[in-house]
């Protein structure tokens, strides 16, 4: 069964993601060719997509549990920026701990000579608006590899782009968190999607109330809501086309699972908090095993 992973955008709650995979490769002994992200599903699908065979998946599962338990607070991801280096580099925070974690987990010659499995990371050029997807089956992107999954968690204005052949790109969130379009695309015979954020039954998300903190919290804020409605309608007309196969040619009912938080995850998009990620770790793996045990034909939820 070719069966393809689709992994959303969410900051630090991508920790959800981890706990998710780890209860579907290790105890529903699941495998998965293909790999698609964006934002902090980039990351997270460029260490699962490294493994070549079932095995190995096991292991790159296992790595990207201990990256995430790895993580001390925010300094392990970013650092703030001075005043000067924000006028100078159009952000707030220095990506220098993500920079690292890329150089230490992901591979860019193993994951552009991988023959079973391949990954297509999504992100955004700022000057067109274009929607890219980084695929591993391509070499010539190779050397740009871990540029293309640094720019896919680039937040606008909280980090700076990543320019990349004359452009700067941005977080794929922007275009598509949720990659289902690209994912329809590889004709799998099966799509799981890990969100970070709660649907209701009509796939609408669930986003929780809070106080305004200031003009940049207001613009995180604002970007998870945009994100969040993204995701929302892809997942949507993914289902639109399930249920109406013969009004789209060339398009067959491929059977969707979604995993996702029964509430709203704890903690900002950009709060990297040890005990937090542990918590939102043990909530993907508890919603995986949940969403097997109720699954349904075509596409299921819990």
């Amino acid at each position: 069964m070719k069966r393809a992973l689709v992994l959303a955008g969410g900051g630090s709650r991508g920790a959800f993601e981890c706990g998710a995979v780890d209860f579907l490769v290790n105890e529903a002994g699941l495998d998965f060719d293909i790999f698609l992200g964006s934002s902090a599903g980039a990351l997270n699908a460029a260490v699962l997509g490294s493994a070549r065979n079932y095995r190995e998946l096991i292991k790159q599962s296992r790595e990207l549990r201990e990256l995430w338990l790895n993580i001390r607070g925010n300094r392990s991801i970013y650092q703030k920026f001075g005043i000067i280096n924000f006028i100078l580099y159009d952000a707030l925070y220095n990506p220098i701990g993500l920079r690292r974690l890329l150089s230490e987990h992901v591979d860019p010659a193993q994951l552009c000579s991988n023959p079973s499995k391949f990954i297509k990371i999504g992100t955004v050029a700022i000057e067109t608006g274009e929607l890219f997807f980084a695929d591993s089956r391509r070499p010539e992107l190779e050397p740009y590899f871990r540029d293309y999954i640094l720019a896919s968690a680039s937040i606008p204005v909280y980090f700076p782009p990543v320019k990349i052949d004359g452009k700067h790109w941005y977080d794929g969130g922007l275009r598509d968190i949720t990659p289902l379009g690209a994912a329809f695309d590889e004709r799998p015979d099966e799509i799981f999607v890990i969100l970070t954020f709660p649907v209701n039954q009509y796939l609408e998300p669930i986003l929780p109330e809070v106080r305004y903190r200031g003009p940049f919290h207001a613009l995180l804020r604002a970007f998870n809501i945009l994100t969040s409605e993204i995701s929302a309608n892809d997942l949507q007309y993914a289902r639109m086309i399930n249920e109406h196969t013969r009004h789209f040619p060339g398009t067959r009912r491929i059977p969707i699972r979604i995993i996702a938080p029964t509430t709203a995850l704890a903690g900002d998009l950009l709060e990297f908090d040890p005990e937090i990620i542990r918590q939102n770790i043990k909530k993907g793996f508890e919603a995986a095993r949940n969403l097997l045990i109720q699954s349904k034909p075509e596409i299921s939820m819990i």
